[in-house]
């Protein structure tokens, strides 16, 4: 038993040795087993001395490359390096002022199961950095990360001319960035996500200034930027396959920018336009280039500028709508009865922690229940159902018995309302997740409502309801839709009298006189009849 564990620490002992030695040539470089990191500073080397960049092959394989303080980054510094399959590497230059060409290229063998993240530059201390053309090129890069620095190439434009060809970038990200504008010059790059975040000196997006990938661009984020405006026609839908459109928590914003899209976005699924500061949309909004959106996030924002502009009447096929934290501007109590549609699609609405009046909730819950043929989930926090609406929302749940889910606050009573949704039942996903459900539900030794009894107090009618499938805008389609089948059934029966027409015709074309039996002529008999006489 020890002979083994004595050849074992031997082993372990003479590898080590193996790496101290074969890098002793390296001084500027510090090995990590246990964090799994190498560290290269150029402020390790002795008496100051400016050292090139550390050739760190000798190295075992690592998760984590760290460098920092080196003027730059040479051409194939990561070549011949060992990436085993089935991991996730990262690799951070930390106050480092130039990268080289070929820097990160097809040098980097990366198997196809492993996946390479890339930082630069670092919270705590602003950066000028210089990135020389295909410094980033024909690799996959799972997240490049550029933050908190001040100037690329000594500008605010970033250059497109760094990325190369061949080049593949899950997500890139621009964090706390003095970036303004990206120059647009062509290359064969693609980028599934593009994020700006924390950059107060980004305030326009123009035509001219989006990069040049932006075509090969699903996902596009702005947020928490001095964005003011976007012009007209930046966004080219014919050439984009954009999927999530995200502008949020921009405080310079104070007008949605109108027509900044030409055509439909024909696979956009999401957009969230949250938390800025947008005080004017055009009332006769074009919402059309948007109209295949799924999910739409509309938080803190002043939602009856939005409605008023049929937004979500321009936006057929919704299916999750947020609206969480948002507020009217006017106490128009019939907002919600003009202007929120019938969207049949929907499986999501969170109206929590708005100042919707309960006849506004009752209004949106009443369209719902008479539209839905599926589980809708409504989250209403923040909200206070009250039992004096008790008929309207008896109607609501005999319209659409067991199909709207609602999610009350924790501290919301257990009144009529919440027994009649919750029909003494706590679901299990519900129990999961404290703020989903009034906690009084899971008291068993509580009173509860008699809903029979709450009815006949309320004088609450029981008769059917008739849904309203119109939106009230829309009597000239009814209209229009009546007379179409009063016209198909006129076409019916005129068809069918010419084909009762044509059959009798042919029948008479068909029959057979047989002459054993002479027709006798009238007028013969009556002749005969005189002359007998």
């Amino acid at each position: 038993m020890m002979l083994p564990l004595t050849l074992l620490i031997f082993v372990l002992i003479s590898q080590f040795d193996s790496i101290q030695s074969s890098c002793q040539k390296n001084p500027l470089c510090r090995y990590n087993g246990h964090l799994m990191t190498i560290t290269c500073n150029s402020k390790f080397a002795q008496n100051n001395i400016t050292l090139p960049t550390p050739d760190i092959s000798c190295f075992p394989p690592v998760n984590t490359y760290v460098f920092l303080n080196f003027e730059q980054i040479q051409a194939y510094t990561f070549y011949n390096l060992t990436f085993p399959a089935n991991e996730t590497f990262t690799i951070k230059l930390l106050n480092v002022s130039t990268i080289e060409s070929d820097t990160f290229s097809e040098t980097i063998s990366l198997p196809n199961s492993s996946q390479l993240s890339i930082e630069i530059g670092e919270a705590g201390t602003v950066t000028d950095i210089t990135i020389k053309p295909n410094a980033f090129n024909q690799i996959k890069i799972h997240r490049l990360h550029f933050l908190n620095l001040n100037t690329f190439n000594g500008h605010s434009t970033f250059d497109t001319n760094a990325f190369g060809n061949n080049l593949q970038i899950d997500v890139l990200l621009f964090d706390q960035c003095n970036l303004t504008s990206f120059s647009n010059l062509s290359s064969n790059t693609t980028v599934n996500k593009l994020i700006l975040r924390n950059s107060p000196s980004f305030t326009q997006l123009t035509s001219k200034t989006v990069p040049s990938f932006l075509p090969t661009i699903k996902s596009l984020e702005i947020s928490t930027t001095g964005l003011q405006s976007i012009d007209a026609h930046t966004f080219q839908a014919w050439s984009l396959i954009l999927e999530e459109f995200i502008l949020t928590n921009n405080s310079n914003l104070e007008s949605f920018p109108p027509a900044i899209v030409d055509g439909v976005l024909m696979k956009l699924n999401k957009v969230d336009i949250s938390d800025n500061s947008i005080k004017m949309v055009d009332a006769n909004y074009d919402w059309l280039p948007y109209s295949y959106t799924k999910d739409l996030a509309l938080k803190n924002q002043q939602l009856d500028l939005f409605l008023r502009s049929n937004m979500l009447k321009m936006l057929p096929f919704l299916q999750k709508i947020d609206l969480s934290g948002g507020y009217l501007g006017d106490d128009d109590e019939n907002l919600f009865k003009s202007f929120f549609p019938n969207l049949t699609n929907l499986t999501s609405l969170d109206i929590s922690y708005t100042n919707l009046t309960e006849t506004m909730i009752i209004d949106v819950l009443t369209k719902l229940s008479q539209t839905t043929t599926r589980f809708v989930d409504i989250y209403l926090r923040g909200q206070h159902l009250t039992d004096e609406n008790f008929c309207s929302y008896f109607t609501v749940y005999k319209n659409a018995p067991s199909l709207l889910n609602l999610f009350l606050d924790q501290s919301h009573p257990c009144n009529c309302i919440v027994e009649l949704f919750y029909r003494d039942t706590v679901p299990e996903t519900r129990i999961n997740n404290s703020m989903s459900h009034p906690a009084c539900l899971l008291d068993s030794s509580r009173q509860r409502c008699n809903i029979q009894a709450q009815i006949s107090v309320s004088n609450c009618q029981i008769g059917a309801q008739k849904p309203d499938t119109s939106d009230g805008d829309n009597d000239l389609g009814d209209y229009a839709f009546g007379a179409v089948v009063a016209g198909v059934v006129v076409v019916l029966l005129v068809m069918l009298s010419l084909g009762y027409g044509v059959y009798q015709i042919r029948r008479r074309r068909n029959t057979v006189l047989t002459m054993e039996q002479p027709v006798e002529n009238p007028q013969t008999a009556i002749v005969e009849e005189r002359l007998s006489v």
